[in-house]
């Protein structure tokens, strides 16, 4: 790591914005995380049925990229759901939930630009934006380095992000765009080592010159992460999430998304994103006493009892998500 940038970060003495020791919830180093699997711990530990840092796009402790044409609307996006997952206020019309420390690093916008978008999404002096640790971040070194990637967990040990966020991919990394040699360097010194912490990683690309092609440059940029959307612009204020790519097999294939812009501006989950017949398995699971917080488990059991057969895991898991969301105080 550089001088400057040793200096640089040595001036982040802030307190942890979870309020939690530096010390006391460092990530694994390598050692740890190259001792072999424990079979008998390894069968004992309960799986969720879902964990969301961001839901329902971004996977807890996952890599997961959104691309898409210039003036999409990216960056927004972005900074929408991380403040206000910072704050622990609606994230994409989701019920408020604790908050979620965010490392935003940004290589692209001004803080003009940030004050301004900061402002039409409703933030000012008053609100508490201690959860939200922004850089610009003109001085950390390149990603796909070692050095890039010791700075950025110096980062994750001081504020102890949930989530880390990179604005844009090309303005963060050194290497050639169109070398897979940039993207593997940069899964080897940044991308895993942040898998390795549990710290979801959500990143900005851009579009390849023919659309639907997918992202510029090498195709090796999708093989690091694990789930990859397309964002495209229908309207003024409709965005849609195209799953192209995805290791986790319940992130939905499609998020429609609505830009409210009064009285401040925002962005929700439509309606039309949940599976077909989403509503009506909830209705059901309503009619034969299913309780809100059951697991897929739970209510799976009880579909079987009732009708002599269960429904597929994504679609309970949706109709589940659904009933929460319209009593999120059940």
């Amino acid at each position: 790591m550089s001088g400057v940038v040793a200096d640089r970060l040595a001036g982040f003495d802030a307190p942890s914005p979870n309020g939690k020791s530096p010390d006391s919830a460092r990530p694994r180093s390598r050692t740890q995380a190259l001792a072999p699997t424990t079979w008998a711990a390894f069968w004992k530990r309960e799986v969720p049925d879902k964990d969301w840092v961001v839901e329902p796009i971004v996977p807890r402790g996952r890599g997961v990229v959104i691309y898409g044409p210039p003036k999409a609307g990216k960056s927004l996006f972005l900074l929408d759901i991380s403040a206000a997952a910072a704050t622990g206020n609606s994230v994409l019309g989701q019920p408020p939930r604790n908050r979620v420390p965010v490392l935003y690093l940004d290589f692209e916008m001004t803080e003009d630009d940030v004050r301004e978008r900061l402002t039409d999404l409703g933030y000012g002096p008053a609100s508490d934006l201690s959860g939200l640790t922004y850089l610009q971040t003109t001085l950390l070194p390149p990603l796909d380095t070692q050095a890039g990637g010791d700075a950025l967990m110096v980062l994750v040990e001081r504020f102890l992000p949930e989530l880390v966020v990179v604005d844009t991919m090309a303005s963060g990394v050194e290497g050639e765009e169109s070398s897979a040699d940039t993207y593997r360097s940069f899964y080897r010194w940044a991308g895993r080592r942040l898998k390795e912490a549990g710290v979801a990683l959500l990143r900005i690309d851009h579009e390849g010159k023919e659309r639907g092609k997918g992202q510029r440059g090498s195709s090796a940029k999708r093989d690091d992460v694990d789930v990859v959307f397309r964002i495209v612009r229908s309207a003024e204020t409709n965005l849609r999430l195209m799953c192209t790519h995805s290791r986790v097999p319940w992130v939905p294939r499609e998020v429609s998304i609505m830009r409210h812009l009064n009285p401040v501006l925002r962005h929700v989950v439509a309606i039309d994103s949940w599976p077909a017949g989403t509503m009506e398995l909830a209705a059901t699971l309503d009619e034969i006493g299913v309780p809100l917080d059951a697991s897929f488990n739970v209510a799976n059991r009880a579909l079987t009892e009732s009708f002599g057969k269960g429904r597929r895991k994504s679609d309970v898991l949706a109709a589940l998500r659904f009933r929460k969301e319209q009593h999120p105080s059940g």
